[in-house]
């Protein structure tokens, strides 16, 4: 059944919208399309204030008739959204019930459809990579002493990951835990295995840094989804229905979700990130790479959400 989720204001802190969502969630349980008249009459009379308009789905089962008074207030400058595009607009995520397998065959998804896109990419992906492999060199060097005088062990970490089209492929690091111990499938704040001089590698993303050779390798882009561990991923498959859309491009050593979400473990995380994922691969565009790009360097300056 469709009807008006709510309204909400642009102007809303991130946080704001988020309350204002959920409150939209619980007037659609309560107000049914019967109701939309008149939600839309106090709207017209100015007695209910609004940037916009959110429908759960679309205008198919509204009234008769008040799809054109919506399309008036529209041009009056009060838009209306469904839930989707909502989403979209405001927190640049793809809700992941509307995903299903005839979702591939929408719009957008340039970088997996467009050889140009892909061939430019690449490109720009081989220069960025061996320009921040020679400038950091210096960098490598002295982490890895650092590395070998805080923890006897090897200096790079070594898993296998899985890359575009399910493939997988070894995925290099700075060694930032103890060797020879296991634990948990994932870092946990705090956790005890990790070393003195791994703790702040990964506070600053330095650790990282050898996965420019997997860039040039064309295992990874600068860009992109995050390479998850073989071992997670086919739990991941099992139980979260489309996951493997993620790997129609390749992983990136940062991406939108990484920038947009936490560092998570478990399920619900993984679905969180997922939303975000599929958003980058259905719109992606340079000027939102240059945007990654700029936030990845703040996040590494201030230091949020490593693990």
């Amino acid at each position: 059944m469709c009807g008006i989720a709510g309204f909400v204001s642009f102007r809303h802190a991130p946080a704001a919208r988020e309350a204002a969502l959920a409150r939209m969630l619980a007037i659609q349980v309560h107000r049914g399309p019967d109701d939309a008249g008149s939600v839309v009459n106090d709207i017209e009379a100015g007695r209910m204030h609004v940037e916009a308009i959110v429908l759960r789905e679309s205008t198919a089962d509204l009234p008769a008739g008040i799809p054109d008074r919506l399309v008036r207030l529209h041009f009056k400058g009060i838009p209306t959204y469904s839930l989707e595009l909502f989403h979209e607009r405001i927190w640049g995520k793809i809700p992941l019930y509307r995903i299903n397998h005839a979702w591939l065959f929408q719009g957008g998804f340039h970088l997996s459809r467009e050889p140009l896109f892909e061939r430019v990419k690449r490109t720009s992906d081989i220069v960025l990579a061996l320009s921040v492999l020679v400038l950091s060199s210096p960098l490598l060097v002295l982490a890895a002493i650092a590395i070998l005088l805080d923890n006897s062990g090897p200096v790079f970490f070594r898993q296998t990951r899985v890359g575009r089209h399910r493939a997988p492929f070894s995925l290099y690091k700075l060694r930032t835990m103890r060797s020879a111990v296991d634990g948990a499938r994932y870092t946990a704040k705090g956790d005890k295995r990790i070393t003195r001089i791994g703790a702040f590698l990964r506070a600053f993303r330095l650790d990282e840094l050898p996965q420019l050779w997997n860039v040039l390798k064309g295992d990874m882009s600068m860009i992109g989804p995050r390479a998850e561990w073989d071992v997670l991923v086919s739990g991941y498959e099992r139980e979260i229905p489309c996951y493997h859309f993620r790997h129609l491009v390749r992983p990136g050593i940062t991406g939108w979700a990484q920038i947009n979400y936490p560092y998570g473990a478990g399920i619900e995380d993984t679905l969180r990130k997922l939303e975000y994922d599929l958003f980058y691969i259905r719109h992606y565009s340079f000027q939102i790479d240059a945007s990654i790009v700029l936030k990845t360097i703040h996040v590494m300056l201030f230091d949020k959400g490593s693990r």
